[in-house]
């Protein structure tokens, strides 16, 4: 499974291009149990551009309708539809721009567990 990590590196949001380890199964290819702490489900959203921000908590975001385009402050872009995975981990430092769009998408977000290190999941 291919996830964009959004992070911080010297105060910038940077982004970096994971494959999760999966295996083939009778069902296709399964990932290992992420740990999380939570789903946000956010329906009938209004097509937002938000200015530079951090991340509110560590998170996948996961477009189920509609896409999100995020950026960082060297204007690097990064679009995300359904069936891709963005993890939004730029707690700190200048943070991102993003644009959440259609009107009426919709959006899960996976709240990560504290001790989640993705590194670990990808080869």
């Amino acid at each position: 499974m291919k996830v964009v990590w959004m992070r911080t590196e010297d105060g910038e949001t940077v982004f970096e291009d994971l494959e999760f380890d999966s295996v083939a199964g009778e069902r296709g290819f399964e990932t290992p149990v992420l740990p999380i702490a939570g789903v946000i489900f956010r329906t009938g959203q209004p097509e937002l551009d938000l200015g530079f921000h951090n991340a509110p908590r560590r998170q996948i975001v996961m477009p189920l309708t509609g896409e999100v385009t995020v950026a960082s402050g060297d204007g690097t872009e990064r679009h995300i539809g359904p069936g891709e995975a963005l993890l939004a981990d730029d707690l700190t430092g200048r943070g991102h721009t993003s644009i959440f769009r259609p009107a009426n998408a919709t959006m899960a977000f996976l709240v990560l567990s504290d001790d989640f290190d993705p590194p670990s999941l990808a080869r």
